[in-house]
């Protein structure tokens, strides 16, 4: 008999409306597999979760799935995301998705749901996502607030509203976000649909400068799709990979089509004050050299997930008469044509660089690489993040159906998957191990992706730098650190000496809570959680929920993270200034953590 995925939903769902009437978490947990998980943001806890396993699941709920109080459950009637049948990973047959709609203590509510079959043949959830899309009487705007169309006035009225808005925005702001890159751009957007009145400040002259001002290779790794913009689609013709300065260009005309009010040449005054009493923080915005008083409830933090330029103090740093950069700073190749260059670190900024060097005509191109790498192909991770962001699928759905993929299940998937990985990458990984290099999957095998969200480090995507490795234009140091500079280049702790016009650290970066820590003051950090990387349920730690210290947020992570969770992070402002949250900081999870 052919699966009806239609009909195999109706049965699950019906079992669990039933199940939610009753509020009994031990019946809700056998929903599951024995080894499914339950991603919830926001519906049972005003907190962001993943649970695996049914006694996991249980146990969160038994507190917690009364209160929730969910009711008129109903399958989805977006045509995209109505019942269909999926091939589920590792050969676990074919499989079941879609979503239902809900109502909850806490707001409106959206699931997705993905079903496998049991060995009694019975289907089950093998992961559930559960989260308030919005809060009732505060839904989020489809279109812009002052538009004539939504407001029946006239045009020039129009215009008038819309600059009320900003000098609102600019005298009196609800929220302060730091940085206008991508991150904060995209949850500026989300917030303005929220009626969040919002000023993004950016230190650089430029929306887009924080790109601008990167090395003139550089190219965005992921597909377009990937990295699009909340609300805002790029042209079709758009290149599958962006480079820097349309990349760079298109974050300024984002900020400009979406009407955010950013200042740019701005900066926050270190060590603002919170007041306590009226839940705001006492800030000095130096705009443009003048200072500005301000009084928002909440600071954002998208400075960049990892801050400032990291270069190690290297003994006799100052004896060398070379030039010594970061690969931030790292102009391009062109302008080191004939010299010997020697570049620390072995990901994706090193490879970047090494491979311009090479190709731009340096004398001589030498990676020193201090510690193992994950190497694996563009199109081989590409093509894992085009499934699930397909270009004829709505954006949003694609972020709703991926969203529910928890990430500590994803990399279980991809470690157990991970021969067929190696496979995929064999000639890649035949051509470094030819020049040299110390690689591997990731420390567990888990490759790329789940490392970007667990150490943002550590790995590259390799689009040709390989076969200048595999022909020795670009010569691998490995396993080696630096031990000090000479007057010409440096030594490594082999004792090899490597002559050097000059020096390229791509040695990362400061992370975010370390970077902020002069700006905000010791007694402020000190009160916050450890920001990014995932915690043991394979969430991201301290962002886009309460960060230990009242009003202060931090915000991380690639495109779509940013993207997708700028929703829960303005439902959880929003339900704190409506008085349906605490104010105090302090993730209600961490009381319930199992």
């Amino acid at each position: 008999m052919s699966l009806n995925p239609q009909t195999v939903a109706s049965k699950w769902l019906s079992a669990c409306t039933s199940v939610l009437q009753k509020a009994d978490a031990n019946a809700f947990a056998n929903l599951f597999l024995p080894d499914g998980w339950l991603r919830d943001l926001l519906v049972f806890t005003w907190d962001i979760r993943s649970l695996a396993g049914r006694e996991k699941i249980s146990s969160y709920l038994s507190n917690t799935l009364s209160q929730a109080r969910i009711s008129a459950v109903k399958l989805d009637e977006n045509a995209d995301l109505s019942p269909r049948t999926f091939p589920a990973a590792l050969n676990r047959g074919t499989g079941v998705e879609f979503a239902f709609t809900f109502e909850c203590q806490h707001g409106h509510g959206h699931a997705a749901v993905r079903l496998l079959a049991d060995t009694d043949g019975e289907y089950r959830a093998f992961t559930v996502l559960t989260m308030v899309s919005d809060l009732p009487g505060h839904e989020e705007l489809s279109i812009l607030p002052w538009r004539d169309d939504v407001t029946g006035i006239a045009e020039r009225h129009m215009q008038k509203d819309y600059e009320q808005w900003v000098h609102n925005v600019e005298t009196n702001p609800q929220v302060i976000i730091l940085g206008a890159a991508q991150t904060g751009l995209q949850i500026a957007a989300r917030f303005k649909q929220m009626d969040i009145p919002t000023l993004v400040i950016e230190r650089h002259a430029r929306v887009g400068d924080t790109w601008r001002k990167r090395y003139p290779t550089l190219t965005l790794h992921t597909v377009r799709k990937h990295h699009t913009l909340l609300y805002q689609p790029f042209p079709t013709n758009w290149p599958e990979f962006t480079p820097r300065d349309k990349l760079s260009d298109w974050l300024e005309h984002y900020a400009s089509i979406q009407d955010l009010v950013v200042w740019t040449n701005s900066e926050l005054q270190s060590r603002p004050i919170y007041d306590e009493k009226n839940h705001v923080w006492d800030v000095i915005v130096l705009r443009n050299g003048v200072p500005v008083k301000l009084r928002p409830a909440h600071i954002v933090l998208a400075t960049g997930t990892l801050g400032r330029p990291n270069i190690p103090n290297i003994p006799d740093m100052e004896r060398y008469h070379g030039r010594i950069l970061h690969s931030s700073a790292f102009p391009g190749g062109e302008h080191f044509a004939g010299q010997k260059a020697v570049v620390v670190g072995a990901g994706n900024s090193s490879i970047d660089v090494c491979q311009d060097l090479a190709l731009r005509g340096a004398s001589s191109v030498t990676m020193v690489q201090r510690s193992r790498s994950c190497v694996m192909t563009r199109d081989f991770v590409c093509d894992q993040v085009r499934g699930a962001f397909p270009e004829n699928v709505p954006l949003d759905v694609a972020d709703f159906r991926f969203a529910s993929m928890p990430l500590g299940l994803l990399k279980q998937v991809l470690i157990a998957d991970q021969d067929s990985a190696w496979e995929a990458n064999k000639e890649l990984h035949e051509k470094l191990r030819k020049g040299g290099v110390n690689f591997d999957l990731g420390p567990e095998g888990q490759g790329v992706y789940p490392l970007v969200f667990e150490r943002l480090g550590g790995y590259w995507m390799d689009k040709g730098g390989a076969d200048l490795i595999a022909d020795g234009r670009i010569k691998v140091k490995a396993g080696l650190s630096l031990k000090h500079f000479t007057r010409d280049g440096i030594v490594l702790s082999d004792g090899t000496e490597l002559p050097a016009d000059l020096v390229v650290f791509a040695t990362g970066y400061v992370h975010m809570r370390e970077a902020n820590s002069e700006l905000l003051g010791k007694n402020v950090i000190d009160q916050t959680e450890e920001v990014y990387g995932l915690d043991d349920e394979g969430e991201i730690k301290g962002s886009y929920r309460p960060s230990g210290h009242p009003g202060l947020w931090f915000a991380t992570g690639d495109f779509f993270t940013s993207r997708f969770l700028s929703k829960p992070l303005a439902i959880q402002i929003k339900a704190q200034e409506l008085g349906l949250m605490p104010k105090d900081g302090k993730r209600e999870g961490a009381k319930l953590k199992n």
